[in-house]
Formats: structure tokens, sequence, C-alpha cells
């Protein structure tokens, strides 16, 4: 086997094993390195054999509850744990090393090491790589507790070894994994007691669908506990504080228990050795950039090890856009924000994308959005399968109908969710998904409902939403019919009196020569500037042959920042309300907020238009603070590179004979242009120090 690989996967999870095979299919010679077994959590310890145990639990449970128990229920009930270690087998099957070998995929177990930049080591062997990707997935958080035993732990990677479920199993940790194995086990007929320092059960879904998950567990006999803390084990007993709201301990219980779950969160798995390949970490996560590179450049990290969001399916995800950027040697950024759905797959079914109620009120005016809620009682197919409990709730933008995000509680609810995720990505409105024909009789029906009920309340509202926009649009509007007026002011007067800028230029030059106020005047225009979009560049020059070189660069100083901030305030207020970090061009957007001052530095060093970097930087609701200090500074070089340029002027023969190069003083011309070179220099540099921050 040779040791030098253009791509080198660190992790044969869900997030390896995509960016491997996608690097093989585009050329790339790729060494695909697991410590432990092929598949990675999802598949031996996590997504498969979860649902598995929940498909079977599922399939016991409703069986005894048309038959009853009988001996064949109960040899069924008990084959639950061979059962999905036969279908983690028949997967894992499909993941074995000769099977990636035969796309020509090097593949060694072990545990890899960092050794240098491009070097790490497998076994006591080193390999080089011109591109690495840690995929080393996550293990449980684990929680250290007095009294107990380390044989009564279960956790998702020994949970599915068990024979049978214990008589009695404690739960701690309210998330999907809690759930959807509190339901399994108590379906197969274990006790089970789930405890949760959360302050009820599934804190995260909307408001109207928490009931009906509390009521998931409460028609099972689970018994729950909220805000409440373990804070030690007697005997197989564990001992609770319960504390209220503000934190103070009103109560304590007692669980037995033969087995207690620990689901209270993932911690990344970060390999050895990063400090020596220049790899920044922390006890949270490998550390990366919106590209998915780490602090070294020819590294990436994807997966658990490095996303918030823990998902098989946003592993996979960004596996396949890492991949595009190394086939595209780097020059494909990565800049489409995503709607990722979330799905937990208890019985029955709770999803959600996008965001919830509460956030829309705390981001749009409740003016502007809608909350539709449509009861699978509605839907013919639920009515014929009797499950008519569920609820499906969305959030939209009034008028235009836009998704902004989707609940649901019922059966097909994972499915049902696929069209939400899309049309938010898509961005395909309430209307366009209410004039979709669905198949009849579905579940996905309830779409077309809500689709039916946004129509119905949006035209009941019409005129109540077109008054609200324009109440709220009205002071933009009269602003720019004025800032229209004053231009066309300007320009009628330009046009009828037959002159050019160049024309405007010398009245202006006549009118500051006439009088002792022509400073102060000079200023006072050029902060006003914006009104009328007389060129900026022109202004500036203007002083630099009015007042020469020093006094030209201080009276644009002054001129030119008072112009720049007006201009940027504008931007505010016509750009109020915006959502721009929504848009296509959002990760762009955050990305210049995040870094406000080096952004708006770099515009300035590198000559962007004057009124595009003001007006755009308050559209874009960038920090003034950062905004106005990045402009103190990077208007420097423009402003002396300009008012040089004036200074170079003879007036008297720019009036006689126009631009030639006989009305310039090649000293300050020779000025100018060294400034100008300068300061190219200069945001090459602070491009160049942003890519490596």
């Amino acid at each position: 086997m040779k040791t030098d690989y253009d791509v080198i996967v660190m992790g044969a999870g869900s997030a390896g094993l995509t960016a491997a095979v996608g690097a093989s299919k585009i050329g790339k010679s790729v060494l695909l390195i697991e410590r432990e077994h092929m598949g990675g959590e999802c598949t031996n310890s996590g997504c498969i054999p979860s649902k598995a145990l929940l498909h079977h639990a599922k399939a016991y449970y409703t069986a005894k509850k048309i038959a009853g128990e009988n001996g064949k229920s109960e040899t069924y009930r008990k084959e639950a744990f061979s059962y999905v270690r036969s279908i983690v087998e028949s997967i894992v099957e499909e993941e074995q090393p000769e099977n990636f070998e035969k796309l020509g995929i090097d593949v060694v177990m072990g545990e890899a090491t960092f050794n240098a930049k491009c070097s790490l080591t497998v076994n006591g062997k080193s390999y080089t790589y011109k591109n690495a990707i840690i995929a080393t997935g996550s293990s449980p958080r684990m929680l250290k507790v007095q009294g107990l035993d380390q044989a009564d732990i279960l956790t998702n990677q020994n949970i599915f070894a068990l024979d049978d479920v214990p008589k009695r199993t404690l739960i701690i940790g309210s998330g999907p994994i809690g759930m959807e194995m509190g339901q399994a086990f108590s379906m197969l007929g274990s006790e089970v007691t789930m405890a949760t320092i959360d302050a009820e059960l599934g804190r995260l879904e909307d408001p109207a669908i928490r009931p009906k998950v509390q009521a998931i567990f409460a028609d099972l006999s689970v018994r729950t506990f909220t805000r409440a803390h373990l804070t030690h084990v007697e005997d197989k007993v564990a001992v609770f504080e319960i504390k209220n709201e503000a934190g103070d301990v009103v109560g304590e219980e007692r669980v037995a228990y033969d087995k207690i779950l620990i689901a209270i969160g993932r911690v990344p798995n970060i390999p050895e050795g990063l400090e020596k390949a220049g790899i920044k970490a922390d006890e949270r996560c490998v550390m990366v950039d919106s590209q998915h590179r780490t602090s070294n450049k020819y590294v990436y990290a994807i997966g658990d090890v490095a996303q918030r969001l823990k998902f098989t399916h946003t592993a996979d995800d960004v596996a396949r856009q890492v991949v595009t950027k190394i086939a595209s040697r780097g020059w494909l950024r990565i800049t489409k924000k995503k709607a990722v759905p979330k799905v937990t797959y208890v019985s029955p079914e709770i999803a959600q994308v996008g965001i919830s109620w509460e956030e829309a009120k705390q981001k749009y005016d409740e003016r502007e959005i809608m909350r539709i809620e449509v009861p699978y009682s509605l839907n013919d197919r639920a009515k014929t399968d009797s499950t008519t409990d569920g609820l499906l709730v969305v959030v939209a933008r009034r008028v235009n109908g836009a998704v902004l995000g989707a609940n649901l509680i019922g059966p097909a609810a994972g499915e049902i969710l696929s069209i939400f995720t899309i049309a938010i990505d898509k961005k395909i409105s309430m209307w366009g998904l209410r004039s979709i024909i669905y198949a009849y009789p579905t579940y996905s029906l309830v779409i077309k409902k809500a689709g039916d009920q946004f129509f119905a309340q949006q035209i009941a509202d019409i005129k109540k939403d077109v008054g609200n926009i324009f109440k709220k649009h009205a002071p933009k509007v009269f602003a720019l019919f004025f800032w229209g007026i004053l231009i066309y002011a300007f320009q009628d007067y330009r046009i009828s009196n037959d002159l050019s800028y160049q024309d405007v230029l010398f009245q202006l030059l006549d009118f500051f020569t006439s009088t002792v106020y022509g400073p102060l005047i000079y200023m006072v225009l050029y902060a006003l500037r914006p009104l009328i979009f007389f060129p900026a560049t022109l202004l500036t020059a203007l002083s630099g042959a009015l007042f020469g070189f020093w006094w030209g660069v201080i009276y644009t100083i002054i001129g030119e920042n008072a112009s720049a901030n007006f201009a940027y305030w504008i931007g505010r207020f016509f750009g109020k309300g915006l959502k721009l970090e929504d848009s296509i061009i959002g990760n762009w957007v955050e990305a210049l907020r995040k870094r406000p001052f080096e952004s708006v530095l770099f515009m300035r060093l590198f000559y962007v238009p004057f009124d595009l970097t003001n007006y755009g930087s308050g559209i874009l609701k960038i920090k003034w603070s950062s905004y106005f200090i990045a402009t103190l500074i990077g208007i420097m070089p423009g402003l002396t590179t300009f008012v040089a340029l004036g200074s170079a002027i003879d007036l008297e023969s720019f009036k006689m004979d126009g631009l030639s190069f006989n009305a310039f003083d090649p000293k300050f011309l020779a000025l100018s242009v060294g400034i100008f070179v300068a300061s190219l220099a200069l945001s090459r540099v602070l491009k160049k120090w942003q890519a490596d921050a």
C-alpha cells in the first residue's frame, strides 16, 4: 500500500464514507481510516439499530393490543435485540473494507494521529496527504455520579447488545435518544422512568405540540420527572433533587432501576496530534470556518466532530460540499444556508424544520407573520387509520406566504416534513404549496389544508395587511419621493442649462472662490452630496484644486466622513425591516457582520465605489462603530490620492484647455499614483490576513 494520497479521510461513519466515495469518484487517490467499526455510530449504534428496535417494539405492542399476550407474542418480544443485530449486520455487510477497495479506496483499521501539517500516523506507519478530512464522530456524554455502578450504565454504544429489556429502566435525558428508547423499552415491557433537567418534555417543540409529546409517554404509563437533577445513587436507587423555575430545591424523588440509560448529549472524538498539524480544537469541537476548513488550510472537519447539529443527514450533506470544494481546488465556496429537518421517531413521529413561532416573533413584527394549525382530525387518511391526534403547525410570512418553519406530530410526520424543507430552501410559498395536487387520501393533504387556511385568512386580512405595509413603508416612500425630486431638480438644472458635470464643477469653482466661507460651504455640500448622487471623486479632487494639498486633505476628511455616515444612515433607514440574512446572500451578509471593521476597511482600500460601500453598509446593518472607524482610516489613501490629483491641476489651464497633460503638476501626479498603488497593496495584505485569520 502506498503512503502518499490526495485525500485521507479519518472515520468511516456517515460523513467519512460519503467523503471517501465522493473523492474517489472525482479521481482522487483516497485512504480511509477507521479505528473501530465500519459504518460508524449511525450504522452500528445509532440511527439503524434504534429504528429497528422501535419498529420491532411497535409491532409487538400493536399485536399485543389486538390479540393479547400469548406464547408467540412473548417469543417475538424476546427476539427484539437479535432482530436489531441482524439488521445492523445486513447493513454493515455492505460497508466492509473490500467493498470500498473495489472503488479504489484504500482502507486501514487503526487510530490515526497527526504528526505534521500534511502527515499522520496509523499503526506506526506514516501517510502524507494533499487534503485530509476529519470525520471521527462523537461519543455519549457521561455523568459522574456518586454510587453509580458502571456495569449498570447503558448508552447507545452498548444498549443494543442486550438480550432482553431490563425490568426497570431509568432514562436520564429527554432528547431524541431518550424519548425513542423510552418508548421502545416501555412497549417491550420495561417499567420506564424518564428524568430530565428540562422544564417539560419536548421543550423545543411548538407549544401546541408539547402536550401531545407528553401524552405519548403518559399513555404508556412512563413516569416522567422534570427539573430533576441526579445527586447520587444508593443500592440501585437514583436520588433526584427536584427544582423550581428559580433553581431552588422543592422536593426529592427516588427511582429504583435495573439499568440506567444516559442520553444527555454527545461529545466529539478529537484526534490526537492536532497541535502538530496546526489544528485548533476545544472540548466542544474541532474548530472550522464557513468552508468547514480547520486552522490548517489543508484539513477539513465534518460531521459530529465539528458540527453543532449532530445529525447523519447534515454530516452527509457537509461531506458532499467539502468534496465539491476539493474537486474545484478551493475555487467554489460553500455559501448556501440550508434548512435542517429534525425528526424524532417515536410513535407518532415528531418533526420540525425552520424557525418556531416564538423565534419568528423575535425576528419579525408579529403583524407580518401568520401561524397556521391543522389538526389531523381534518385529514381523511388519519380518520381511516384512527390516528387523528396529530397536528401540523406552519409559520409563514403574510402576503407573500414564505414558509419560515413547520412543526408536526403524527403519522408520516418525517416524510411530510420534506415538503416544508424543500419549500424553505427553494422559496416555495404557501401559495405554491396550496396549488399542488396531492394524492388522495394521504397524510400529506394536511399541507393543502394548511394552504387553504393560509389563503382564507390572507384574503380576509388583505385590507389590514396592505394597510400595515403602507404604514410601515410610508416614511420610506415619502423620503424616496423627496430624494427623487432633489435628484430630478439637479439633473433638470444641469440638462436645461446644457451643462456637463464639468460645467457644474466650474460653477462650483466660481462659487467657492467668490466667498470667504468657501471651505465651510464645501464641507456642507460634501456632507449633503448623497442626496443628489454628485460624484464624490470630483468633489474630492476639487478640494485639492481649490485649497491646495494639505488644506484640501483636512477639509475633505471632515466632509467625506460626514458624507459617508449620512449615506450609511440613509441605507439603515431604507434597509429597515429587510431580512437579508434569509436571502441568497445570507452567508455573505453574516460574514460581513461578523467582521465589519476588516470588511469595510478592505472595501475602502480596494477602491470599491464609495457610495456602494456607504449605502450597502447601512442596508446590511453593519455595526456603526466599526463602520465609522474603518471609514475614518480606510478613506485616507483614496482621499489623499484624489486630493493630490486635484492639487496637480492648474485651474486656469484646466478651464482653458480641459484635462490635458499640461494642466498637471508631475510631482503631485506622481504622489497620487504612488498612494493609489500603495492602497491596493494594503488591501491585498488585508485580504490575505482575513483569509488566514
